[in-house]
C-alpha cells in the first residue's frame, strides 16, 4: 500500500454500515406503522374470545343435531326450518346460552345475497362473533350449497 492512500478494500459494505442501515430502518418502519394503527383494524375483532366459542358451540351442535345420512354438512331441511322459527329464547335454552346474549342463525346462498332461512333477531351495526359452515339440504334454492352463518352479540 502506498503513503498517503486510503485503505482500498474492495468492500463496499462494512459490518457497520449493515447494522447502521438495518437500524435505521427498522426504526422507521415502526414509526410508520405506530402512524396508521387503523391498517390492521380490518383483521381484529373487538367480539370477546367467550362470544367466539358460543358461535362455534351453536354451529356445531345445529351440525350434530340437525344433520341427517351419512352426507357430511347435509342438514334436514324441516329440522333447519324447524329450528330457526323457535322463539330467541327457546334457542338461547336449546343450546346452553345466556339470558343476555343475543343470537342469528342464518341460512344463505353461498354468494350470501339470497336468505333462505333466518332467526328474527336482526343485527343492529354491532360486532358480532360469528361462525359459518358450508352445508346441503335438500332445498331448491341450496344448490349446490348453502352458507350456515351463527351470529353471537
Amino acid at each position: 500500500m502506498e503513503r498517503g492512500q486510503l485503505l482500498t478494500d474492495e468492500r463496499g459494505q462494512t459490518l457497520q454500515d449493515f447494522a447502521v442501515g438495518i437500524g435505521v430502518f427498522l426504526v422507521v418502519f415502526v414509526f410508520v406503522l405506530s402512524l396508521f394503527p387503523g391498517l390492521l383494524t380490518p383483521f381484529q375483532s373487538s367480539a370477546s374470545g367467550a362470544e367466539r366459542a358460543q358461535a362455534e358451540q351453536v354451529t356445531t351442535q345445529m351440525m350434530h343435531n340437525l344433520s341427517e345420512g351419512s352426507e357430511p354438512n347435509h342438514l334436514n331441511a324441516t329440522r333447519v326450518t324447524a329450528t330457526l322459527n323457535q322463539p330467541e329464547s327457546d334457542l338461547r335454552d336449546r343450546f346452553g346460552l345466556p339470558s343476555t346474549v343475543n343470537l342469528n342463525i342464518t341460512v344463505e346462498t353461498l354468494d350470501g345475497e339470497t336468505h333462505i332461512e333466518s332467526t328474527v333477531n336482526r343485527l343492529y351495526d354491532r360486532e358480532v362473533a360469528t361462525s359459518a359452515r358450508i352445508i346441503t339440504m335438500d332445498d331448491p334454492e341450496c344448490d349446490p350449497a348453502c352458507r350456515l352463518v351463527v351470529r353471537v352479540w
